[in-house]
């Protein structure tokens, strides 16, 4: 057998199977599952508290947002255990799976739960899964993708959690009106069973490398991993888009030294002190605030324009969950997103989408009676903060990594050779986490004491307010490659 052999037969499909479009398509898939599992009860837990758990009308927003915070804060405090999972696993497969299994729980809870507790059982086990599928999902995502094609990858990926929070409502509320109760949690199950089987097929760029490298002459396994590490490494260039100065050709390394590691493994740096140089870099906190800032609008929509909508318009929970289209349909746009932030600026990009959200959200004030043309109209600003949403957010959620590496290309002694990419997206996964925390706690009771227009007014300064750190900070890094 020559050194050029392959000393392993390729799995069933191997090339399709290790494809970056099908590995896009798997974290596309596994973001939707949980976005849908998330959002599928908003249009569904108004009616089924009152009618199935008994719960007295006054008291069903108490546990829809106590519901929604509790989802947050399992997402907050399982992310620095998905992060670790995610840097230690050797197959990719393995985060994914752990995070359907809870996926599949909370789900079963739901279903067969008939008491407020098991809901909030539930939401506390959606929140273990986000706390993984997320930190997997976009992680997966920088290993296969070239950094100069990620924004439109990043922006499908994310399309696939604003595609599955904001339909769900709508099919959810639909189903539950013309079928009832069970077949809704069937439908998420359903939904779980395909996302499973995606993840199953998929062979990760690390696996694949397996079979595609050279048998070693020496007949040692752990020489041929260490020189296939390092060929790969070494020659897995990165091309970094320098969006801010409009260079799509620069061509660098993921990080410097890797092709000839300068930090002996027993030396690199702890986790925490990773996570600690991360929060204190101005650039990679900004791309975060304004990731909260926009879980933030999110969760409020999904807290308090259910009710409004029952209360205002009277609709029943197929119309409430239908309303959520307006918001839904913008998300289709997410690639499309990221290849306009990667040619343009993330800055400007961002910019934009918070405009588009402030001013769709404060308007959103004006809506006050049960005629035609508010029905209409609401559509319409729906629709606004809908772009905004997805126009905000895929471009900073594409910027991390490319702060990440940069950290680390400039002070690998502090921050290791080893990517630390699981990481940055892990404090990703916080925010979103907090973000869904903060959004029922601030929007509910802004609600309830201030009424529909000081809800939206408070809304609307949030979503200006990230404005400000996106735009002074950001612009530094047009100095960082």
């Amino acid at each position: 057998m020559t050194d050029t052999e392959y000393p392993i037969e390729k799995p069933w499909l191997f090339d399709l199977r290790s494809s970056k479009q099908l590995i896009g398509l798997a974290v596309f898939a596994t973001t939707f599952t949980d976005g849908f599992l998330y959002g599928i009860v908003v249009s569904v837990l108004p009616f089924s508290l009152t009618r199935r758990s008994g719960v007295p009308e006054s008291d069903v927003p108490f546990w829809i947002s106590t519901s929604l915070a509790v989802f947050g804060m399992a997402m907050v405090f399982s992310a620095p255990m998905a992060g670790y999972i995610v840097r230690v696993c050797e197959k990719r497969q393995i985060p994914f799976l752990g995070g359907l299994s809870c996926a599949f729980g909370a789900t079963m809870f739901f279903m067969l739960g008939n008491k407020p507790w098991m809901i909030i059982v539930a939401r506390i086990f959606q929140g273990l899964s986000a706390g993984v599928v997320y930190t997997a999902g976009l992680t997966l995502l920088v290993d296969t993708i070239e950094s100069h094609e990620l924004g439109p990858w990043i922006g499908f990926g994310l399309s696939g959690m604003n595609f599955g929070v904001l339909v769900s409502p709508t099919l959810g509320g639909i189903v539950y009106e013309k079928s009832g109760f069970y077949s809704v949690f069937v439908m998420g199950l359903g939904v779980v069973f395909v996302n499973l089987v995606l993840i199953l097929l998929i062979v990760d760029r690390k696996t694949a490398e397996k079979y595609k490298s050279p048998v070693n002459p020496t007949g040692n396994p752990n020489l041929l991993n260490e020189e296939t590490l390092r060929t790969s490494v070494a020659s897995g260039k990165r091309r970094v888009s320098n969006v801010e100065n409009g260079d799509m050709n620069a061509t660098t390394p993921l990080l410097s030294s890797c092709g000839e590691p300068s930090i002996k493994p027993e030396d690199q740096p702890s986790w925490c002190s990773i996570v600690g140089g991360f929060v204190r870099n101005p650039q990679l906190v900004a791309a975060l605030y304004g990731c909260l800032i926009n879980t933030i609008l999110v969760s409020s929509m999904d807290a308090v324009l259910p009710i409004f909508v029952k209360q205002t318009f009277h609709w029943l929970s197929g119309a409430t969950g239908a309303i959520f289209l307006n918001l839904t349909v913008p998300s289709l746009i997410g690639p499309f997103i990221g290849m306009i932030s990667d040619k343009y600026g993330v800055r400007s990009v961002s910019v934009i989408g918070f405009t588009f959200a402030a001013v769709g959200v404060s308007f959103l004030a004006f809506i006050q009676s049960d005629d035609t043309r508010s029905k209409i109209v609401a559509c319409f600003l729906l629709f606004l903060v809908g772009i905004g949403l997805n126009a905000s957010l895929t471009p900073l959620v594409t910027e991390i990594p490319r702060i990440v590496n940069s950290l680390q290309e400039e002070k690998p002694d502090i921050y290791g050779d080893r990517s630390a990419v699981a990481e940055g997206y892990m404090l990703l996964d916080a925010v979103f986490g907090a973000g869904t925390v903060l959004g029922p706690l601030l929007s509910e009771p802004a609600f309830e004491k201030l009424g529909w227009i000081g809800c939206t007014a408070m809304l609307g300064l949030f979503s200006a307010s990230a404005m400000v750190p996106v735009v002074s900070i950001l612009i530094c890094r047009r100095h960082l490659y």
